[in-house]
């Protein structure tokens, strides 16, 4: 599958610079992709969001001497495609799926350290994790804007 990036930085563990790549890599994604519905934007400002505090929080433990590294591109079918790695030692994702997947799903009784990962999972068509579990890439198919032209 080919693709192309439209995105790629690392960035210290400090959450005051989530905002600031959210916003720049959403101009990116509306500069690429064209025109995208609201409801596509916000689904990326959550995933974005949660995997980048995250891997600040959990995967580098706030240690701003460690980054975190994104990189954002789209393929040639149209799906957006987001890799962020932390420095951190990882975790088992499938663990944290199952536990929370086999829980009731009021969000009030899942464990703590799941909650995010479960929101990306719902919002994404694809979410894999490496190995060691410091490392996340998801895809998501993309809907333009459809505007409506009235005709006098």
């Amino acid at each position: 599958m080919k693709s192309r990036c439209i995105y790629s930085t690392d960035i210290p563990s400090e959450l005051s610079k989530v905002r600031l790549v959210v916003e720049e890599l959403i101009s990116r994604l509306q500069r690429n992709c064209g025109e995208l519905c609201d409801e596509v934007l916000f689904d990326f400002k959550v995933i974005l969001n949660e995997i980048l505090i995250n891997a600040i929080l959990h995967g580098n433990h706030g240690d701003k001497s460690k980054k975190v590294k994104i990189d954002a591109g789209v393929t040639e079918k149209g799906e957006v495609f987001l890799i962020i790695e932390d420095e951190g030692s990882g975790y088992d994702f499938d663990e944290i799926c199952q536990k929370n997947e086999s829980s009731v799903p009021n969000p009030d009784d899942m464990i703590e350290s799941g909650r995010g990962i479960m929101i990306v999972k719902g919002l994404c068509d694809k979410v894999k994790v490496n190995k060691k579990g410091n490392k996340i890439t998801i895809l998501k198919r993309i809907e333009k804007t459809h505007k409506v032209i009235k005709h006098i």
